[in-house]
């Protein structure tokens, strides 16, 4: 089965070239990362579109369990 996710995407205003995509951390989401577009002040003429996804609320071992924003399991420290 396939599962879409949510994001956040910055578009180029030109052609675009290239693709950044940028994985938060535990806990976080894409929200958390969406202005580093702006701050790698990649030129224009370079065509980067960024997507920020954000990742799934699941269960979290090493956190007893609790689900939240993550891409895959922690089971142990």
């Amino acid at each position: 089965m396939s599962e879409s996710l949510d994001f956040i995407e910055k578009k180029v205003s030109n052609e675009h070239k290239a693709t950044l995509i940028w994985l938060h951390g535990l806990g976080d989401s894409g929200h958390g990362h969406a202005s580093f577009a702006q701050e790698l002040q990649f030129p224009e003429e370079m065509g980067v579109k960024f997507i920020f996804p954000h990742a799934p609320e699941i269960p979290v071992t090493v956190n007893g369990g609790m689900k939240m924003p993550a891409w895959y399991d922690i089971l142990e420290m």
